[in-house]
C-alpha cells in the first residue's frame, strides 16, 4: 500500500523537480551581485553616433533591439523592434504591432537566418533580409516589406527633434552583469507608408525610438519596469522605474526626462530628487496569482514638478510565455516554463497603454498622451 502510494506520487514529484529546475534556469543562481549607487558615468553628455551601433559581442546571455514607436494623425499606433539573442546561439527576429483607428490589431514576428542579417558597429545600420533599421541620430528610414508580413508593409522616415538622451551613460550593473538603454530619439516626426491589404495608405505622427542591449536575460535583473513616453504641448516626458529583482537586493530606480527643443528641463536618475507613487490597480488582467500591478504613476521632484501618467485603454497584453520569441529547435522550452508557471508565482506578462499625460510646472498644468509599458518579468 505505501509502495502504491509513493508510485502515485511520482508523477507529482517530477512535475515539482522541473519546475523547480525551470525556475531556477528562468530567474538565476541563488547567489547574485546586488545593484550599487557607483554606475558608469565615463561617456559624457554628448551621444555619438557609435553608441547606437552593435553593442554586443554574441556571447551567451547577451541580447539587443533597436525599437521604433509611433502614433500617428489618423489615430493609428505602430511598433516594431529589431532583436538580436543569444541563449544559446544567435536569434534574429523583428517584431511588429499596429492598431488601427478601427480597433483592429496586427501582431505579427518574422525570424532571420544568421547569413541574411547584419549590423554595423558605427551607426545604427541593422538589415534583417530586405527589413533595415537606418540612422544617425537626427535623422532615421525604417522599412519593413509586406512579402514578410503577411501583406504589411511599412517605410518610416523619421526626424528627431531633440538630442538623444540616456542617463549618465546609460549602463546600469550588477557586478559584471549590465542592462542599458539610449534614447536616441526622444521624439520625432514620423512620415510613413503603409501597405496595408493591398492599399497604400500615407500618414504623419509623433515618433521615438530607443536602442537597449545588456549580456544577461532581464528576469535576471529585474522583477518588473514601468516606462512611459510622451508629449504635452513643446513639452516631451520619458518616464521609467526599474524595480530589480530580490536578489540583485530589491531596489527601484526611477528615472525621468523632459525636455523641449531649446532644454533638457529634467533629468534625474535613481534617487536624486525623485519619488514616485502608484495607484489603479490593474484587475481583470492578469491571472490572480500574479502580483499586483497598476497603471498610474506619479513622478514628482524636489523642486515640486508633478508628472502624473495614466494609462486608459489597453492596446497590447501578451504572456510572455505564449509570445516568447523561440525559433523551432528552442520550441521545447516554453511547454516546461508553463508547467512550471502553474506551480509557482512566475506568471510573466508584457502590458501596453494609451495614456493620459499631466504635466503640473510652477503652478500650471499641461494635458498631454503617450504609452505606458508594464513589463512584468516575473
Amino acid at each position: 500500500m505505501k509502495k502504491q502510494k509513493i508510485i502515485r506520487m511520482l508523477p507529482i514529484l517530477f512535475l515539482l523537480f522541473i519546475s523547480s529546475s525551470c525556475m531556477r534556469l528562468y530567474t538565476g543562481s541563488y547567489a547574485q551581485t546586488d545593484f550599487t549607487l557607483d554606475q558608469p558615468n565615463e561617456l559624457g553628455p554628448t551621444v555619438q553616433k557609435w553608441e547606437d551601433g552593435l553593442r554586443t559581442s554574441g556571447e551567451n546571455g547577451e541580447l539587443e533591439w533597436w525599437y521604433f514607436d509611433a502614433k500617428f494623425n489618423d489615430g493609428s499606433l505602430f511598433v516594431c523592434y529589431f532583436y538580436k539573442i543569444h541563449p544559446i546561439k544567435n536569434i534574429y527576429f523583428i517584431g511588429m504591432n499596429y492598431n488601427n483607428p478601427d480597433g483592429e490589431e496586427l501582431f505579427l514576428m518574422k525570424f532571420f537566418n544568421e547569413e541574411e542579417v547584419y549590423f554595423s558597429k558605427d551607426s545604427c545600420n541593422v538589415s534583417m533580409g530586405d527589413n533595415y533599421f537606418r540612422g544617425n541620430l537626427k535623422e532615421y528610414e525604417i522599412y519593413l516589406t509586406d512579402q514578410d508580413f503577411e501583406g504589411f508593409g511599412i517605410q518610416i522616415k523619421l526626424e528627431s527633434n531633440l538630442k538623444p538622451y540616456r542617463p549618465q551613460d546609460g549602463i546600469i550593473k550588477a557586478g559584471e552583469d549590465y542592462f542599458a538603454w539610449l534614447a536616441a530619439v526622444p521624439n520625432g516626426v514620423a512620415k510613413a507608408k503603409i501597405i496595408r491589404k493591398g492599399k497604400t495608405l500615407e500618414v504623419q505622427g509623433s515618433g521615438y525610438h530607443d536602442h537597449n542591449w545588456g549580456n544577461t536575460p532581464l528576469q535576471k535583473l529585474f522583477e518588473n519596469w514601468v516606462w512611459f513616453r510622451g508629449e504635452s504641448g513643446e513639452y516631451t516626458v520619458i518616464a521609467s522605474e526599474l524595480n530589480t529583482s530580490a536578489k540583485r537586493g530589491g531596489y527601484s530606480i526611477p528615472i525621468l526626462y523632459m525636455a523641449n527643443k531649446d532644454n533638457v528641463l529634467i533629468n534625474r536618475f535613481g534617487t536624486n530628487g525623485l519619488f514616485t507613487k502608484y495607484s489603479n490597480r490593474i484587475e481583470n488582467v492578469y491571472n490572480k496569482k500574479n502580483e499586483p500591478l497598476f497603471s498610474k504613476l506619479e513622478m514628482i521632484t524636489t523642486d515640486g514638478e508633478i508628472i502624473t501618467i495614466e494609462g486608459k485603454d489597453i492596446i497590447d497584453n501578451a504572456d510572455m510565455f505564449k509570445r516568447a520569441p523561440l525559433p523551432s529547435y528552442l520550441s521545447w522550452v516554453l511547454p516546461l516554463l508553463k508547467i512550471s508557471s502553474k506551480f509557482s508565482s512566475i506568471d510573466p506578462h508584457y502590458t501596453r497603454f494609451d495614456s493620459d499625460l499631466r504635466l503640473s510646472i510652477d503652478d500650471t498644468t499641461f494635458q498631454g498622451h503617450g504609452v505606458l509599458e508594464i513589463m512584468d518579468l516575473k
